[in-house]
């Protein structure tokens, strides 16, 4: 290392490279998304934009991740989390790296960073198999990938002679490791285990294709150096600040995306990221200003700005007045949670893991609860569902179970060939808890589609989901309907045994998009006034068939089970509905609302099923 090394210049270069195309992207995509957005996916953009200006968006966004998290493909800024970890990386890297000089002898220093990198490694393949998102977004699970990089070009410009000298060996290690990035690209999948060793993979063989670069000679070279390919190579990173907010923001005003989307999206993004480099990155990154100016002038007063108008727009909740009066009032119907309604009273603390908050009748207390409602966070949107069949027929119930979790006993989430701990483990304290009651009816509902397919819906983000159980886990199709059959028919079957009434939900219709947002479009713009935001009727019927099929059997085999349908109440003549009498029903593309559930109930309650279920209620 040479003598004049400045941090302050390092910092410099680095503000100058980085900030000024973070905040052209941030800020376009505020503007765009002021017009698009509804009030609660503009007041978390502005959230992420605050986060990021001071380099913790991955931690931001790790917080707020899970089966509860907004979809990625609704969050514009979401792959700012990748600046703030490589921000990270530069506040530690350039002391760690100027004291291991200063106190550690070559040796030493060799043996130091190279136990770091394993650690590092052994760290993020931990976290990894742990399906944990602290593994996808924090420093110490992706530092690994960037002290490789460290690594490279501190063999480059410490040992350049010697490594030059083997020019054979460089040149086929270029190509090796195109040919592993090549593979890579076809045989990593949803379900691969990322990060960990498979991320240290693909920077190993990414750093020995930039290691044959720096021949300026070969096969690999020549390629990667015609004038198509060394524009992009310019633009790379312009390109990836752009192409996620084009790619969601394009899906969120469209609904869904197909190859002329795609298309579109490409043009956008290559048009944006060229004019961005030409006339204002590459302008301000070469341009002559003293470095405490640098400093306040690129750094300070933008974050500054940055920040106070994020939380502006939060303090203000997304500024829900910019829309027209119909759209707020769908709006606030759409987001309409039972989570929202506040009650004086709660039941006993014996019944956690249950929610102590009573659905239904609550003067009813302190009696025990009449029923218990079990599930993921699909039982979880039937809560208004319940309660409005508690206050028809005087009872309260409680719910309990975690989002994403079926309400089984006997069978497992699975992840990486492992049982989901957190899930079994709930549902086996819900369970004791159903047993111990003095409860008689058992509402089950969840995601039953899933489960039984393995896939979230068509355009929802996310890895698959399998099930099963000790004596089978491996993460299949086959394996996860077997699993799901058993897991359903032992629950209802031990139900009964501790002389419970099982009641099942049928699973309501899931979108492609989140129709809600679909209908608030459509009362903005009056030309789209003509959108569907409706799904049809057989893509729903085709999604649940297997998991219906499922039910009906047990429901013939088991005489006393009693299923609620409330399919039949939305879907007809060829469409399932997003609305009904004006008033939409989703939350998001797969759970009802508050008023919509409670609309559901209003529907039920007029037909022969509910008269069966009052009989059960009331003997």
């Amino acid at each position: 290392m040479k003598d004049n090394f400045s941090f302050s210049l390092f910092y410099v270069k680095r503000i100058k490279r980085i900030l000024p195309l973070f905040y052209i992207v941030s800020v376009t995509t505020l503007l765009v998304s002021w017009f698009l957005l509804t009030p609660e996916d503009l007041v978390m953009l502005a959230d992420s934009i605050r986060y990021a200006s001071v380099f913790i968006a991955n931690a931001y966004f790790e917080k707020n991740s899970g089966y509860f998290a907004p979809a990625a493909d609704t969050i514009p800024l979401l792959h700012m989390w990748s600046l703030s970890v490589e921000e990270q990386f530069y506040f530690a890297w350039p002391l760690l790296l100027f004291l291991s000089m200063k106190y550690l002898s070559p040796g030493h220093r060799k043996l130091f960073f190279i136990t770091s990198l394993l650690v590092l490694i052994g760290i993020s393949e931990y976290a990894a198999r742990g399906a944990e998102a602290s593994a996808y977004y924090l420093i110490q699970n992706r530092g690994s990938e960037l002290l490789i990089g460290a690594l490279l070009s501190m063999l480059i410009h410490g040992k350049q002679d010697a490594l030059f000298a083997r020019e054979s060996a460089l040149a086929i290690a270029g190509l090796v490791g195109a040919l592993v990035l090549l593979s890579l690209f076809f045989l990593f999948e949803e379900g691969t285990v990322f990060p960990g060793f498979n991320a240290a993979l693909v920077s190993v063989a990414t750093a020995m294709v930039i290691l044959n670069g720096e021949l300026r000679k070969g096969v690999l070279y020549r390629l990667l150096s015609t004038r198509i390919l060394a524009l992009i190579g310019r633009l790379s990173f312009s390109l990836y600040l752009w192409h996620w907010p084009v790619l969601v923001l394009y899906r969120y005003y469209f609904n869904s995306i197909d190859a002329v989307g795609y298309a579109a999206c490409a043009f956008l993004t290559f048009l944006l990221a060229f004019l961005s480099w030409r006339y204002f990155e590459k302008p301000l990154r070469y341009l002559n200003v003293q470095k405490k100016w640098v400093f306040i002038g690129y750094f300070i007063l933008p974050v500054l700005v940055l920040v106070m108008i994020a939380k502006d727009i939060k303090r203000h909740h997304g500024y829900d007045d910019r829309m027209p009066e119909q759209a707020r009032h769908l709006y606030d119907i759409s987001v309409s949670s039972f989570d929202d309604i506040t009650k004086e009273v709660s039941a006993d603390g014996r019944y956690r893991p249950f929610e102590l908050v009573p659905i239904g009748d609550e003067h009813l207390l302190p009696k025990a609860p009449k029923a218990l409602l079990w599930g993921d966070s699909h039982a979880g949107h039937f809560r208004p569902f319940v309660e409005e069949l508690g206050l028809k027929n005087g009872f309260y119930s409680l719910y309990g179970g975690a989002g994403g979790c079926p309400p089984f006993i006997g069978v497992d989430l699975i992840k990486h060939g492992r049982p989901e701990a957190e899930c079994t483990d709930t549902n086996n304290q819900v369970f004791e808890v159903i047993k111990n009651s003095d409860a008689t009816l058992v509402f089950l509902a969840g995601r039953w589609a899933m489960y039984a397919e393995t896939t979230r819906s068509e355009g929802e983000k996310g890895s698959h989901v399998f099930l099963g159980d000790s004596s089978d886990y491996s993460e299949s199709l086959e394996n996860s309907r077997r699993a799901f059959r058993k897991g359903m028919e032992a629950t209802i079957q031990q139900l009964i045994a501790n002389n419970k009434q099982p009641v099942l939900f049928e699973q309501v219709p899931s979108y492609p998009f989140s129709p809600s947002n679909c209908l608030i479009k459509k009362a903005t713009y009056s030309w789209m006034k003509n959108e569907i935001c409706d799904v049809h009727m057989e893509y729903v019927t085709k999604r649940q068939a297997y998991a219906n099929a499922v039910i009906m059997e047990l429901e013939k085999k088991y005489p006393t089970l009693m299923v609620i349908r409330v399919n039949d109440k939305i879907c007809k003549d060829g469409w399932c509905k997003s609305e009904l009498r004006g008033v939409p029903l989703y939350m998001d593309n797969d759970h009802i609302n508050d008023s919509g559930s409670r609309l559901l109930f209003d529907r039920y309650q007029h037909s022969v099923q509910y008269q069966q279920l009052q009989k059960l209620i009331r003997p």
